[in-house]
């Protein structure tokens, strides 16, 4: 790499609100089918239950497809949205260790990438291949991140397999974040490649500095 693209400075730019619009999007189409609903309701109440025209057809039908569709909507749109909502405060390593482990890399998500703009997709709970993080700059390109919530030390064999994660996905970047220490021979291996190493010190003082180091 002749240029480092992800780097932890000031945030620059904001994280593209998806999940912001989205809900704008869903509630605004709510509102509408609840609109639509009511009128099918009233014309039909209005005019008999007997006699339909092609326009009250037509709209209990609209009503019923759209009614599916935000059904589906919503439950894909509500994971993103109960993330969005929730917001950690900078922890100490004994808070850190006290989590389990999904939770740590929601926090690592949070704290360290989100704050600093990337657009950031926890992997958690899925057949990942070794990466806890999926992070996007603002150039569209990728990073993976591997979080490894230890009290001992991470060694040179862990680097070298997050090395082979990076190239098997493609990414521009690696990170390995862990509230242990880190060997010096995993130090030394990573010299030259693009990746960083965060220990447990260094991970508090980011945590700490909400995207101003």
């Amino acid at each position: 790499m002749s240029q480092r693209t992800l780097y932890f400075e000031p945030l620059l730019w904001k994280k593209p609100q998806q999940t912001g619009i989205t809900v704008a999007i869903l509630v605004a189409t709510t509102l509408a089918w609840f609109v639509l609903y009511a009128w099918v309701g009233w014309t039909l109440w209005a005019g008999g239950f007997g006699r339909f025209s092609t326009l009250q057809l037509a709209g209990f039908a609209a009503s019923i497809v759209l009614g599916v569709f935000l059904v589906i909507a919503w439950r894909g749109a509500w994971p993103a949205i109960q993330r969005r909502r929730r917001r950690w405060d900078a922890l100490s390593l004994e808070q850190m260790m006290e989590m389990d482990p999904g939770d740590f890399e929601a926090y690592v998500a949070q704290r360290v990438f989100n704050h600093r703009g990337y657009t950031v997709n926890n992997t958690r709970n899925t057949k990942d291949g070794g990466v806890d993080i999926l992070i996007t700059d603002r150039f569209g390109q990728t990073a993976v991140v591997q979080c490894k919530r230890y009290r001992g030390t991470v060694g040179e064999s862990t680097v070298r397999d997050l090395y082979g994660t990076m190239i098997h996905f493609e990414a521009t970047y690696a990170y390995l974040v862990t509230t242990g220490a880190i060997s010096e021979e995993a130090r030394r291996w990573v010299m030259g490649k693009p990746i960083e190493l965060i220990d447990g010190r260094e991970l508090v003082e980011i945590t700490k500095s909400d995207g101003i180091l």
